[in-house]
Formats: C-alpha cells, sequence, structure tokens
C-alpha cells in the first residue's frame, strides 16, 4: 500500500483505523505478508511510522525515488544485444538464474522473497505481455546484467524497471550505466514520457548510475512489511 499524495487532513486516528482494516483485508485474503510505503516528505510521516510499528510492522528498507524525463534524443555510447522470454530465446529458469546472479552482492538489502516469489510478482503486476520486459543482455554470448523495463500499471506513460542489475563479474566496468541508458531507451519505445527509479539509500552504486544518466531526486521513501502468515 503506497499513498502517493499527502492527505491534508490527515488525522493519526483515521490513519490507525485505515492500517487495521488494510490488516483485516490481509488476514481474510489469506496473505503471506504486506507491506506499506511512507513518504518521508510528508508532514504525517513521523506519525505514520509510530502507527505501523505499534502494530507490528517492521522497517524494511529506506529509499530514494528519482526521475527523469524521456523526451530528449541522445545517442546510446554501445547498444548490446539482448534476448527476451517472448522471443523464446531465453527460458524462464535461465531468467531467474541470472537474475539471482544480479541480485547476489548488489547495494540493496537482501530481500525477503524467494526469486519465484519474485518471478511471480513479475506476471501478476505486468500482466498481460510480461514476457517481453524480462530481458537480458549479453556481451557476445555472456550474460551480463538483466532489466524488467515497463509501463507502470494505472498509467500510459510512466517508464519503470522493475529490477535491473549486472552480473557480479561486470560490474565496475562502467557496463551497468550504459545498460541502466539502454533500458531508459526501451522505456522511450514503450511509449514512456519519464521514467521513476529507486535503489535503498545504501546503495551508492546505483545512485550514482542515476546521477550519471541525468536523473534528479524526487523523494525518499520507506517501506515497512508484515508477516500474517508464516507457512
Amino acid at each position: 500500500m503506497e499513498e502517493t499524495e499527502e492527505d491534508v487532513l490527515y488525522n493519526v486516528q483515521t490513519y490507525k483505523e485505515k492500517i487495521s482494516r488494510f490488516e483485516e483485508v490481509c488476514f481474510n485474503w489469506e496473505l503471506k505478508r504486506a507491506s506499506i510505503v511512507l513518504n518521508k516528505r510528508f508532514s504525517s510521516y513521523n506519525s505514520s511510522a509510530k502507527v505501523l510499528l505499534d502494530a507490528g510492522f517492521s522497517l524494511y528498507a529506506a529509499k530514494i525515488e528519482v526521475c527523469r524525463e524521456l523526451n530528449n534524443g541522445e545517442e546510446l555510447e554501445r547498444q548490446y544485444t539482448y534476448r527476451s522470454i517472448a522471443e523464446g530465446t531465453l527460458s524462464e529458469k535461465d531468467f531467474k538464474y541470472i537474475w539471482e546472479q544480479c541480485m547476489s552482492g548488489s547495494g540493496n538489502q537482501t530481500s525477503i522473497l524467494t526469486i519465484d516469489e519474485h518471478f511471480y510478482s513479475v506476471q501478476t503486476e505486468l500482466d498481460k505481455g510480461w514476457e517481453k520486459s524480462c530481458i537480458v543482455f549479453y556481451d557476445k554470448n555472456e550474460p551480463i546484467g538483466m532489466s524488467i523495463p515497463h509501463i507502470e500499471t494505472g498509467t500510459e506513460s510512466e517508464g519503470r524497471l522493475f529490477y535491473f542489475g549486472v552480473m557480479l563479474y561486470y560490474r565496475g566496468k562502467g557496463i551497468a550505466s550504459r545498460l541502466h541508458l539502454q533500458s531508459l531507451h526501451m522505456l522511450k519505445e514503450m511509449g514512456a514520457t519519464y521514467y521513476i527509479g529507486s535503489t535503498h539509500t545504501s546503495n551508492e552504486k546505483m545512485q550514482r548510475i542515476f546521477w550519471r544518466n541525468n536523473c534528479s531526486l524526487k523523494t525518499e521513501i520507506e517501506l515497512y512489511y508484515k508477516i500474517f502468515n508464516e507457512g
């Protein structure tokens, strides 16, 4: 659950009741876990964070969000070949393996989800045509990174990368910035007019990629989660 606009009529008691109803829905739907995103720039942030902690939620991660217009015509320094699940040249098994390798040792916090749960999230959140977004980049025939570009659900022109990562051996070689920029070009080809990205506040390497590719700081957020079903 995420609130994208600040509620000028915010009331702590009303927020408590809202969270209580949210928990009730999670229990009724037998969800395993659920998360809530707080915007640190909202004046209600401190009060909301206390409500969540008192309700048994835990702080999982602090992130920054960045944005960038996609209307300029900058040229790619280099364009890497890529394969997607949709083309039939990349299997789901190989994609998940490469995704796991890209997550290993990255600057982000270790995920509480398994790779199968991540993959299921892609299928459900991106819905029809998700296979086109599951992309692996190659240098010759060696996988060097992966990206999941898509148009944000409920919008016509907001481009996002569900995940972006580089294989361990290819980090620190300047490849990540080029792959990220190529991913932004893919978003533009999908019809996106702007890009919204995020990374953990501790992931300085990804932040440098954002700044290198002319992204601007949009906001700071925190993710809180609660486990409802251990099974």
